[in-house]
């Protein structure tokens, strides 16, 4: 059976990562089990993915590609960025990149983590519990 591409679209690995698993329900060959492996080891989190491509996308007028490689190599310095983005943005630029992208990331992985780990009530009761028994040995 052929199948027909209906679009082609630029997608972070933690995004590949979930497509890969709910299609693993139906049956994926080799090729799609090392590529969801590799993705599993080396994405972030998908849930904030993509608010990170638009971020990049509006505020620094970055093409979908180039903000889906600076989700997935998660850029620390200057010349990371630089190498992603070649001579599209200026120094000044590349470090605005940097010191926004990881605001945002930081901002909405923790926002993501709120809401996927609730705290429940006594949880902190435990925990204090548990150290004071740590304190008696």
């Amino acid at each position: 059976m052929v199948r027909k591409i209906l679009e082609e679209k630029p997608i972070p690995l933690g995004q590949v990562y979930e497509l890969l698993t709910i299609r693993e329900e139906s049956g994926i060959n080799y090729v799609q089990r090392v590529t969801a492996q590799h993705a599993e080891k080396l994405s972030r989190n998908s849930a904030y993915s993509e608010e990170v491509l638009e971020f990049l996308q509006t505020e620094f007028s970055l093409s979908r590609i180039l903000a889906v490689q600076i989700v997935n190599l998660n850029p620390k310095t200057p010349t990371d960025v630089k190498t992603i983005t070649k001579e599209t943005l200026s120094a000044e630029q590349i470090e605005q990149l940097l010191e926004k992208y990881s605001e945002f990331v930081i901002k909405i992985a923790a926002s993501v983590k709120e809401e996927e780990e609730p705290v429940q009530e006594g949880e902190d009761e435990e925990v204090e519990e548990i150290e004071e028994g740590f304190e008696d040995l």
